[in-house]
């Protein structure tokens, strides 16, 4: 294997035709009569006597595949060349047609061809009034001699190719032109599908060579024969090796002890599995790969132990540089829209319990502020909260930063083992953000320890007890995993013993002014450098989808707190705000002196759009508003 591609994606196709000046003809009239749309490209010569020109074309990347026919293709063929050959084909039609035309001009009909002669001649002959002859030639050479063979019998007319024709033309003999149109035009068939294929081909193969560039797993793939086939910039990184020195050869010889061959005699996959290499020691998972049953190969993907190690250690800094504390609690929860308003005391109620809680929301939605704010408002608040998102970890590490290991559990663990995450958060609470990606492996494991409340450590056989309280939080839709089988039902029914559903910002939009007022504050900017700007493009703001939720509204407002701090004039900051919302303003903004507008009015233009958006169906627009129709008709009045 190599990791570039011969040629790119051919976005059309392209052929090299190779023949000679009859054959020419036949193709230009298959060209005239079937208006190919494949590019086919005419080169007149003798590939015998034109090798460089063949090599040429060979380096190309935008031939496709070679068609040529008698002599050429079979030089061609011996040359071995990277690009495919599609030969034309005599069939049985072409010499009883050659045969019929032969019988009207002489007794008399000797077949000459290139080193392969035509089998079942004879059959084909019997069905004619004509004796048939055949000679074979190995060279260009040798056809003038068979030729001038052939002359001296008399009454005798010579059928073969281009070339036998031309020479025989140029001595005065009789011929006749082996080759038909029907010919041609099964040859480019064959090949315009060839060349499709081809490109099919290419494209899976690019797309696995990007994978296997993209991971940071070395990964190793032995065929059948033990033979390697696939060795990817990572093995080669941690190896120590290169790829050029290692495909093609028994995996035996490149990584001796590699225990590839093991898994593909015992059909039995291994998992977990220590190795060294040279000095480097890696954790290898070594899977036995079947088609139809039958095992048709291994593949190795690994990890040198020492970056394992690293990973660990940096997950520790993410994880605990700031403590295993919750920070917000659930009066510090902005929002007044009605149904964060109902969130929040279900959450408050939910507090009191240990039973699980699953958060569904979109990302940005604040999924993890609300389970620091249940931890905070429950009997555990004293306790530790921690936090893991189940989408950023590798799946080598995930297990043994959940549930720990023991000393000696592999080589190159820390002498005192590791403490896991479940363990860490006893006596407080545990957040599973992302819980949708946890690896199918993993679930199993999660569920005996939510039911047992008891972890046992890689490398170790004792149950340890552990008190924590469980959140869950997802912006998948986790009944459909079940249904697809990606996720388990009893898993699912562990963790969903409680539910909050957060709704989007879009959902909520009364909200936003409270958000714009609280970030701003966050970036200490003082209401009156902000105020004029923001409220002449409230209504834009409001309108918004805010598909990235609080927090795409959190950065940008940094964004333009960032640009008033810098002196950035309002209306490129109104630009700015245009350009981020990916909308047109089409809102004068008012001058220095221009008053803002307060409140009231910003609820006003709130309403006026969310009426304008429900086809100014009042009865939709309180709904969405979370106001009865009444108040909805009075404050559009009064206010």
């Amino acid at each position: 294997m190599t990791y570039h591609s011969r040629r790119s994606t051919a976005v059309s196709i392209k052929l090299a035709f190779i023949s000679q000046s009859r054959l020419s003809k036949l193709l230009n009239l298959e060209r005239r009569q079937y208006q190919w749309q494949t590019d086919i490209e005419l080169h007149e010569f003798i590939a015998e006597q034109h090798r460089e020109k063949l090599l040429a074309l060979d380096k190309r990347r935008d031939i496709e595949v070679i068609v040529a026919g008698g002599g050429n293709a079979a030089m061609i063929a011996s040359m071995g060349l990277e690009t495919p050959l599609v030969k034309i084909q005599i069939s049985g039609f072409d010499v009883m047609q050659a045969l019929w035309r032969a019988q009207q001009i002489a007794k008399k009909a000797v077949f000459i061809n290139y080193i392969e002669p035509i089998e079942q001649l004879e059959r084909f002959a019997s069905l004619f009034n004509i004796e048939v002859q055949q000679h074979t030639f190995n060279s260009v050479a040798q056809v003038v001699d068979t030729v001038l063979s052939v002359l001296q019998q008399p009454d005798s007319v010579i059928i073969g190719a281009s070339h036998v024709c031309d020479i025989a033309e140029s001595m005065q003999a009789k011929s006749v032109f082996i080759y038909s149109q029907d010919a041609i035009h099964q040859a480019l068939r064959a090949a315009e599908q060839l060349a499709l294929s081809l490109q099919v081909e290419r494209v899976k193969r690019e797309k696995l060579e990007a994978i296997l560039r993209s991971v940071h797993d070395g990964i190793i793939y032995i065929d059948a024969n033990a033979t390697v086939e696939e060795f990817n910039p990572a093995a080669e990184t941690i190896l120590g090796l290169k790829a050029s020195d290692t495909l093609n050869q028994p995996i035996a010889k490149v990584i001796p002890n590699s225990g590839l061959e093991r898994v593909f005699h015992s059909k039995k996959s291994q998992y977990n599995q220590l190795l060294k290499v040279g000095n480097t020691q890696i954790l290898s998972n070594r899977i036995a790969v079947f088609n139809q049953g039958k095992i048709i190969g291994a593949v190795a993907s690994f990890q040198d132990v020492k970056s394992i190690r690293k990973a660990e250690q940096s997950l520790r800094l993410n994880n605990f540089a700031n403590g295993l504390v919750a920070k917000h609690s659930l009066d510090n929860f902005i929002g007044e829209n009605s149904k964060i308003k109902t969130l929040l005391n279900r959450a408050k109620h939910f507090a009191n319990t240990d039973a699980g809680i699953l958060i569904q929301g979109a990302t940005g939605t604040g999924k993890e502020l609300i389970a620091q704010g249940i931890h905070l408002a429950s009997k555990r608040a004293s306790g530790p909260f921690v936090a893991i998102n189940c989408a950023s970890i590798p799946e080598s590490l995930l297990e043994s930063t959940l549930f720990g290991y023991d000393e000696g559990a592999f080589t190159g663990a820390t002498k005192s083992g590791k403490t896991g995450l479940f363990e860490l958060a006893d006596k407080g609470s545990i957040f599973l953000d992302e819980i949708g990606e946890l690896p199918f492996s993993l679930q199993g494991r999660l569920l005996r320890v939510l039911q047992e409340r008891q972890i046992m450590r890689l490398g170790s056989n004792t149950l340890l007890n552990i008190d924590v309280r469980v959140i869950a939080a997802t912006n998948r839709n986790l009944l459909e995993m079940i249904s697809q089988k990606s996720f388990k039902d009893d898993l699912y029914y562990r963790l969903n013993v409680l539910n909050l559903s957060l709704p989007s910002l879009h959902e909520r939009t009364e909200d936003i002014p409270l958000f714009i007022n609280h970030f701003f504050r966050r970036h200490k900017l003082p209401r009156e450098q902000y105020s004029t700007l923001i409220s002449h493009t409230m209504p834009a703001l409001l309108s918004y989808s805010w598909p990235g939720n609080i927090r795409e509204l959190e950065n940008l407002i940094e964004r333009v707190a960032t640009l008033l701090k810098a002196g950035i004039d309002r209306h490129e900051i109104t630009q700015e705000i245009n350009h981020s919302l990916g909308i047109k303003l089409n809102i004068a903004l008012a001058t220095e002196e221009s008053a803002p507008l307060d409140m009231q009015q910003i609820e006003r233009q709130h309403m006026q759009a969310v009426l304008l958006a429900s086809n100014n169906n009042r009865s939709i627009a309180a709904k969405k508003l979370g106001i009865s129709r009444s108040t909805l008709w009075r404050k559009l009045k009064y206010s």
